[in-house]
């Protein structure tokens, strides 16, 4: 398996990743397949350089096949003041390639991608509380809950709970 930032080369298989993972766990997103499948290929691509800085983007875990199995980005803050912040977001593996590590690898590539960022000290993410195996995962790297969202999402007449986590490190820089 290779993981790696995708780039523009990418963005057809990036686009039919994200609009699957939004049809198969809706639940997992705050965006649906409704609102993204009307977007240009353009609009794909500027998502994989979030505020076009290059330590941003959406990491891709490629199978043996080459085939993209699964997503998930990292973006820092732009703004001075919370500059030492940087974002999970939008992790996604097919359900054929669960239970494999794809997901771990993905998260572990993305820790170590954060840790070598002068001045970045925490990580974010938000995660459905029904989604337990998303939660053991973050949890089994550090990730602490600071809040809890009520009623985040609503999808098909049904209310979801979301989890903020965040995960510290690098407070001697």
């Amino acid at each position: 398996m290779e993981i790696r930032f995708l780039n523009t080369q990418d963005v057809v298989v990036y686009r039919e990743l994200r609009l699957q993972a939004l049809k198969d766990s809706p639940t997992a997103f705050g965006s649906s397949y409704e609102e993204e499948s009307c977007f240009s290929l353009p609009d794909f691509a500027a998502r994989l350089r979030p505020h076009n800085d290059p330590a941003n983007g959406i990491f891709g875990a490629f199978g043996n096949t080459d085939k993209l199995i699964g997503m998930l980005g990292f973006s820092r803050e732009n703004r001075l003041k919370r500059f030492h912040i940087g974002s999970l977001w939008s992790m996604y593996v097919l359900p054929e390639n669960r239970g494999r590590g794809v997901g771990a690898a993905l998260l572990d590539r993305a820790l170590s991608h954060a840790r070598c960022l002068s001045g970045l000290r925490q990580i974010a993410l938000t995660v459905t509380t029904n989604n337990l195996p998303a939660c053991s995962l973050y949890q089994s790297r550090g990730f602490e809950r600071f809040g809890l969202e009520r009623d985040a999402l609503f999808i098909n007449g049904i209310y979801f709970d979301e989890e903020h986590l965040v995960l510290y490190f690098n407070h001697d820089v």
